[in-house]
């Protein structure tokens, strides 16, 4: 099973294949070693397409004063356009205020959105604790019954996350108003942002409540459920998902507990997933938790995986032979089969291309 100290070295592999494997990992596990934006600024650099390079799953990523100067020199020389600037410029505006105010005139020419942006999370950090808290409770309300696509999360998300970094939040306390307002209405703004919270609190007495908020119609709470769960990451978690895994029916809701499983990095995990793969037979769960086995680099199933590549897998739903390409590469495994894979994925990736351009 994979470490994030093992993982993170292969950020910087050259095959994007698995350099965007192991930001996957970190960024799915919420494991952030303190360096892993300044591998990620490495393989930017370095890769010859910058476009390949997972810099959306990177956002979130910590950065430092070198990683800050480094994304800024990168976008004032135009070495990265398109999609890839967007995503480099949301790496930037995630950093913390400290490190934005000494930059916010040189943002400003990159940009003046960016800039406005940069300034409010400036300007944020310095408000008083009481008024961060009266902003989160006006803009909650203001987007209360808006459609979902019409929220205004970047300040939502800003105002969040000053409240948990200045330990404003107290458990209890956002437990039982996230009891309550789930109770009243649970796909609202203030629910959701609400779960979001207490998940990175790592809330353990809000466990049903995140089971039972995994369940909802409304993709955004189950969501939300599913990062918290992952936060948590508890021997009691793996332990509860797979008594649901063996109670519930719908298939989504299945597939959303493997999805969990293989971003929870405890033994437990991986023991659970290789035992619902021996007994599924459901053609797409099976492929579903065979990548979730590769995701978190289980060396014990890779022959169980091997064996699907060869027999045939639902490769509609999950292309598991870059999975295990991927796995076996940061695991060392140098099996035969490697090359042979990597000309298919290859050869794959270059007939959806040429689909795409018709």
């Amino acid at each position: 099973m994979f470490t994030p100290e093992q993982v993170k070295p292969f950020i910087t592999h050259a095959d994007p294949l698995v350099s965007n494997a192991a930001i996957r990992f970190l960024a799915e596990t919420y494991k952030y070693p303190q360096d892993i934006s300044a591998l990620v600024l490495e393989k930017l650099v370095a890769a010859p397409r910058k476009e390949d390079v997972y810099l959306h799953r990177a956002a979130a990523f910590p950065q430092t004063k070198i990683t800050v100067q480094a994304m800024l020199h990168l976008l004032k020389a135009n070495l990265v356009t398109g999609n890839a600037r967007i995503f480099l410029s949301r790496m930037l505006l995630g950093s913390s205020p400290e490190l934005l105010k000494p930059h916010l005139a040189a943002i400003r020419e990159l940009d003046e959105d960016w800039q406005g942006e940069a300034a409010e999370r400036v300007r944020v950090s310095e408000l008083t604790d009481e008024w961060v808290r009266r902003l989160f409770n006006e803009e909650t309300q203001k987007n209360s019954g808006l459609d979902y696509g019409e929220i205004d999360y970047d300040t939502l998300d800003l105002l969040l996350g000053e409240m948990i970094e200045r330990e404003m939040l107290q458990p209890r306390e956002t437990m039982d108003e996230l009891q309550e307002q789930y109770t009243k209405d649970p796909a609202s703004v203030r629910t959701v942002y609400l779960m979001q919270a207490a998940g990175k609190l790592k809330i353990a007495y809000a466990l049903p409540l995140f089971y039972d908020a995994l369940k909802s119609d409304n993709d955004l709470v189950a969501e939300q459920a599913a990062d918290a769960l992952v936060r948590v990451g508890s021997e009691e978690v793996v332990e509860k998902l797979v008594q649901m895994y063996a109670e519930e029916k719908d298939g989504f809701l299945l597939l959303g507990i493997v999805d969990i499983l293989s971003r929870i990095l405890l033994p437990s995990a991986e023991e659970a997933l290789i035992a619902l793969l021996e007994k599924e037979d459901h053609f797409t769960r099976i492929a579903k938790l065979a990548d979730g086995l590769c995701r978190l680099g289980s060396e014990q199933a890779l022959p169980v995986v091997q064996e699907l590549v060869k027999i045939g897998y639902d490769k509609d739903y999950v292309e598991l032979k870059e999975s295990v390409y991927a796995c076996c590469v940061m695991m060392g495994r140098l099996l035969p089969e490697l090359d042979e894979w990597r000309r298919e994925i290859a050869a794959e990736d270059e007939e959806r291309a040429k689909k795409l351009q018709r």
